[in-house]
């Protein structure tokens, strides 16, 4: 996904976007080198975090995917990002449903969808306080 496209993201019903955003909550996906799904992150209003790692939603550069893998893009860790199968995703939401879908899109292209809807929300909130156009 490049991050310089915006994509058009429609409110189908209140805070329920369509292409799907996933929404807070936890993140289980199975991290390159690991044989099982794991936590690997908490989705919240400022971006994505787990076990003292963090990513502001302006701090995730990019998105990469490459066969099975995807990368979330940073130059914030020396690692310069987070890969994990997009294969096998589940999501668990604030209410300890576990979904694997939503509204039909893999949980981890949903994933996906909120980085860029926070990016491109984060863009525009940016451009307005500068008064650019």
């Amino acid at each position: 996904m490049m991050m310089g496209e915006d994509l058009l993201f429609r409110e189908i019903r209140p805070s329920e976007y369509w292409p799907p955003v996933l929404p807070n909550g936890k993140f289980r996906a199975v991290p390159k080198g690991a044989l099982r799904e794991l936590e690997i992150l908490e989705v919240t209003d400022d971006g994505l975090r787990c076990e003292g790692v963090s990513f502001a939603w302006s701090e995730i550069e990019g998105i990469s995917i490459s066969g099975d893998f995807v990368c979330l893009l940073s130059t914030k860790y020396i690692t310069g990002g987070l890969k994990f199968h997009i294969s096998i995703c589940s999501f668990i939401d604030r209410l300890g449903s576990v979904y694997r879908l939503i509204n039909g899109y893999s949980v981890g292209y949903c994933l996906m969808n909120r980085i860029k809807f926070e990016q491109q929300g984060c863009l525009y909130e940016l451009v307005s306080r500068s008064g650019r156009n």
